[in-house]
């Protein structure tokens, strides 16, 4: 049976703890992380970190959970308090927060593990939950918070919480990086985010995703349909697999 994403996809998409792990063994950048199982470890945790830190579940997404720290003291109430989210594995990761240059994050998408297009999201600095496909409204000015929400015409120019999206010409050699991160997390659609760090203009990952957000109106953004892309891909996936199990029963 053919499977897109398969298992070592989905693991690494379920543990935000494993792709910091992938991203150091491929020798890119990340937020300097530690990871917790409960809560009294949290201060010895962010000892040699750079403040605000963020703790976040491991198993989590569209900001679930995430607090921003600006002082030990905040940290420890919290902590003591039973404020911070675990999320069903009973981990947690405690991070550098990373300051984005020019308050934006890029958006890499992938099919078929080569690079497909990318986008770039103005941010406030405000929020944890970035996804741009959330983020859009309607020609109308109406919110889309769902999917089930997507009709027709889009634009993603404007967004709530004041973040914007926008087509980005990714630099040859964040493409090579980023399918090369797809490669090790074995995920062959998908997406994944950094920005640039403010302190000293180095690339940052912090998310690999199984699952792809393509932009609403992406003839608009970033000058062709990725829907239209990703269907002629999953027809042509289909056509190989027919083809191969015709050949194996000819064989037999």
């Amino acid at each position: 049976m053919r499977v897109i994403n398969g298992l070592r996809a989905f693991r690494n998409e379920l543990s935000k703890a494993s792709q910091m792990t992938l991203l150091e063994k491929l020798g890119l950048g990340y937020p300097k992380t530690r990871v917790l199982h409960r809560a009294a470890q949290v201060e010895a945790a962010v000892a040699g970190l750079r403040w605000p830190v963020v703790v976040k579940p491991n198993i989590g997404g569209s900001g679930a959970g995430v607090r921003k720290f600006t002082n030990i003291e905040d940290l420890r109430a919290a902590a003591e308090g039973g404020e911070l989210a675990f999320g069903m594995d009973s981990t947690a990761l405690v991070q550098e927060f990373i300051p984005a240059r020019r308050q934006e994050i890029v958006r890499v998408e992938v099919l078929d593990g080569k690079f497909l297009y990318a986008i770039k999201i103005h941010i406030t600095g405000e929020t944890f939950d970035l996804c741009p496909l959330d983020i859009c409204k309607t020609s109308d000015g109406r919110a889309v918070e769902q999917k089930s929400d997507i009709v027709g015409a889009m634009c993603v120019t404007e967004a709530k919480k004041g973040l914007s999206v926008e087509g980005y010409d990714e630099p040859v050699e964040v493409r090579r990086e980023v399918e090369a991160i797809m490669r090790e997390a074995g995920v062959e659609l998908g997406g994944v985010e950094y920005m640039v760090d403010d302190r000293d203009g180095s690339r940052v990952y912090y998310d690999i995703n199984a699952l792809s957000n393509f932009v609403a109106d992406g003839v608009g953004t970033v000058g062709f349909d990725p829907f239209a892309r990703l269907a002629d891909w999953l027809e042509a996936e289909a056509g190989h697999r027919s083809s191969r199990e015709l050949a194996t029963a000819g064989a037999r």
